[in-house]
Formats: C-alpha cells, sequence, structure tokens
C-alpha cells in the first residue's frame, strides 16, 4: 500500500472515531458550585439517585458508583442496602454510620426542554458508485448531490447530583453540579453520560 493510500486510511479511520465518539459524548456539567473549603476526599460514598422507577433509578446509581469507583474513589450504590428510597432520617443515617459512609451523592432530574429546529440543506458528495466503470466512479465522486434540509426534534434533559459530607452536625454540602443531557435515547444510556461527566468534574475539583 502506498503512503498516500495509507493516508486517506489514516484519514477515514480518524473521521468514524470521532464521529462514534461525537455520537456518544452527549452529556456535559453546565454548572458547579463547591463548598467554602477544599476538601479532603471522603473515604466511602453512598451513591444515591431519586428516580420513582427502581429500574431508572439502579441505572444510574450503579454507573455513577462505577465511574467514580474507576477514578479511586470508593463507591457503592444504594438500592444494594436500600432497595426502596429512604423515608426515614434516623434509620438511614444509623445504616449510614454502621456501614462506613462518610459522604453521600444525591442526584435528580431538575428539568426537560424539548424543541423542533430545522436543519439546512447542504451539498454533499455521492460515494455510491459500485458496479460503475471507472469514469462513473470519478463522475460520482465529482458531482455533488443536495440533502434537502429537514426537521429535528431537539431534547435537552438537566440532572443535579449534590455531594454531602455526612460526618458533623447535620452533613454539609462540598459541591454541586449540574449535567446537561442531549437527544437521551434510553435511560441506561443517560445514566452512563451523566456518571462519566459527574465522575470527572469530582475528579478535577480533587473531591474525590
Amino acid at each position: 500500500m502506498t503512503g498516500h493510500r495509507w493516508k486517506r486510511v489514516g484519514i477515514a479511520v480518524f473521521a468514524v472515531l470521532f464521529g462514534v465518539t461525537a455520537a456518544i459524548a452527549k452529556t456535559k456539567v453546565v454548572g458547579t458550585e463547591a463548598g467554602p473549603k477544599p476538601e479532603a476526599p471522603p473515604r466511602k460514598i453512598l451513591v444515591l439517585a431519586v428516580a420513582s422507577d427502581p429500574t431508572t433509578r439502579a441505572a444510574f446509581e450503579d454507573v455513577i458508583a462505577g465511574e467514580l469507583s474507576l477514578r479511586g474513589a470508593t463507591a457503592v450504590a444504594s438500592h444494594l442496602s436500600f432497595p426502596e428510597l429512604p423515608k426515614e432520617r434516623a434509620a438511614f443515617e444509623a445504616k449510614l454510620t454502621a456501614d462506613g459512609f462518610d459522604a453521600v451523592t444525591v442526584s435528580r432530574l431538575v428539568g426537560s426542554d424539548e424543541k423542533i429546529k430545522m436543519k439546512e440543506g447542504h451539498a454533499s458528495y455521492s460515494t455510491t458508485y459500485q458496479g460503475m466503470d471507472w469514469w462513473g466512479a470519478y463522475w460520482y465522486t465529482y458531482e455533488k448531490v443536495f440533502v434537502p434540509g429537514y426537521l429535528q426534534t431537539e431534547k435537552r434533559v438537566w440532572a443535579q447530583t449534590d455531594l454531602w459530607r455526612t460526618t458533623g452536625g447535620g452533613g454539609r454540602l462540598v459541591w454541586s453540579g449540574t449535567s446537561e443531557t442531549l437527544d437521551p435515547r434510553n435511560a441506561p444510556q443517560a445514566a452512563r453520560e451523566v456518571g462519566v461527566a459527574i465522575a470527572k468534574a469530582l475528579a478535577k475539583a480533587k473531591l474525590i
């Protein structure tokens, strides 16, 4: 294979990988608030997601706990100890103390928005020339085809995650972040993206 051909293949592979990355990375942290002073990383974090559907709750907790653990924290999904969302503070705090948790993350949906956007038409090269002779291949590469515009529904979902230290009188909030997810396909996919975004933000703030 010639050097030029290797170069074209490399560019094509990069373009494919970039496209896959862009398609997956649709969540970002759009706002954060830290405590008044730096905190030493917690020893053990309970990950709690407020959701009425148990499957959705478990998906978010498992992913967030996993992403925090990948970055060096000791994090556990709350549904493992609390199959139902805690309702009694005293019992909840007693369980936290008994299991050695000194921090809790609480994640919840805080808003969503849906709107219709017009995608403008554009010119594009057509590469469908299989079965043609060399002139057909050349001509289809040379000629531009017009891709018409269309209407596209865009949905954005915002989730807030707070990191609380449970030690001390009543505990204290040490970090809060709001994540924005564009066009989530399903709960597991949204959970994965939110978990990655939150874990990266906490690691950057040196709180895990």
